[in-house]
């Protein structure tokens, strides 16, 4: 019989893959407290959640939604980072820290009801950010326009230029005559 704390920290899990897009599936061992510590600060500020959670629990969420092939990212003790934006972001962390820590691996992702491996993490990774994504889209947008402005402004100030040129002839004229 499953004791009371199972029960709620299953119902936690399923409550956390239901609400939030994606999940982050981390090995790690013997890896100290403050590390972990570290990591979830880290992680809090890219509005994620993160939690260790058994194997057992894990495979039992993850086979009620038809997701079996997480099986193989449980080695160690288990840390899921669970997020609804931006997974950019969080897989950048979380490779970072394992670049640091070399007992923490990132093994894969719970992404549009799929999961993917170590490379779908690293690429992801490599993606830029939906913030650089937008500002790279608006300069887009932008240039032309600004071009557009640049060029009228030019025909402007050589009409300008011109009207000038022509008042200096007349006044020359006027005075000689």
């Amino acid at each position: 019989m499953p004791s009371v704390v199972n029960k709620v920290m299953m119902r936690e899990i399923e409550n956390q893959f239901e609400e939030n897009a994606f999940a982050f599936f981390s090995s790690f061992d013997k890896l100290s407290v403050a590390a972990i510590s570290e990591l979830r600060n880290k992680l809090s500020k890219t509005g994620t959640r993160s939690m260790v959670i058994k194997h057992a629990l894990a495979k039992k969420v993850l086979k009620a939604r038809k997701a079996d092939a997480a099986d193989k990212f449980f080695k160690g003790f288990v840390f899921v980072t669970f997020g609804s934006n931006d997974p950019q972001i969080v897989s950048k962390a979380l490779l970072e820290f394992s670049k640091t820590n070399n007992r923490f691996i990132s093994s894969g992702v719970y992404f549009e009801r799929k999961i993917h491996d170590q490379d779908f993490v690293k690429q992801l990774a490599s993606l830029p950010s939906r913030k650089e994504l937008l500002t790279q889209v608006v300069l887009r947008i932008k240039s032309p326009i600004t071009g557009i402005v640049l060029t009228l402004h030019q025909v402007l100030r050589g009409f300008v230029v011109a009207l000038n040129e022509v008042k200096k002839l007349k006044e020359a004229q006027g005075q000689t005559a």
